[in-house]
C-alpha cells in the first residue's frame, strides 16, 4: 500500500532551512476498535506513523469513545527524548484498523498526546514493512 504525505504550510521558514515552505509529515488515517467489549471502530482518524516512539499510542478520549476505562490498564510511565515531565500511559488491547487489515494490539492511551494518535514501533512497525520517501520541492 502506498500512502501520501501530509503536508503543512511554514508561516514562517526555519532558520536553518530558509528554503523550506512547507514541512512533510506521515499520517496515516486509522480506526480502533476495542477487544474486550468487541466495541464497534471508530471513526476514522489521523496518527502519525512514528519510527521514533516505542509504543502504539491514542489519545485516552479515543480509548473512552469505544468504552475503554483507560486508568484501568496496565499503567507505564513514559518520557521522551527531550527531558520533561514523565507522564503515564495505560495500555489495553485494541483492533487495529489500517487501510484492509485488522491487527490486534496492545496500545497506550494518554491524556496529553498533542496529536489523536502515534503508531510506533510496538503495535504498529512490527506489522509493516515501512520506508519513507519524503516528497520533493
Amino acid at each position: 500500500m502506498r500512502y501520501h504525505y501530509k503536508i503543512w504550510p511554514q508561516a514562517s521558514p526555519h532558520p536553518a532551512f530558509p528554503n523550506e515552505r512547507s514541512a512533510w509529515i506521515a499520517i496515516l488515517n486509522v480506526r480502533i476498535a476495542h477487544v474486550a467489549t468487541h466495541s464497534p471502530p471508530t471513526k476514522q482518524f489521523e496518527a502519525v506513523v512514528d519510527s521514533g516512539s516505542g509504543d502504539t499510542l491514542f489519545h485516552a478520549s479515543i480509548g473512552r469513545s469505544i468504552g475503554i476505562k483507560v486508568e484501568k490498564g496496565i499503567a507505564a510511565g513514559m518520557g521522551g527524548i527531550i527531558k520533561s515531565k514523565k507522564t503515564t500511559a495505560y495500555f489495553h488491547d485494541v483492533n487495529l484498523y489500517v487501510g484492509t487489515d485488522i491487527i490486534k494490539i496492545r496500545a497506550g492511551f494518554r491524556e496529553d498526546l498533542s496529536v489523536a494518535g502515534i503508531l510506533g514501533r510496538r503495535g504498529f512497525f512490527e506489522h509493516f514493512i515501512v520506508t519513507f520517501h519524503p516528497p520533493m520541492a
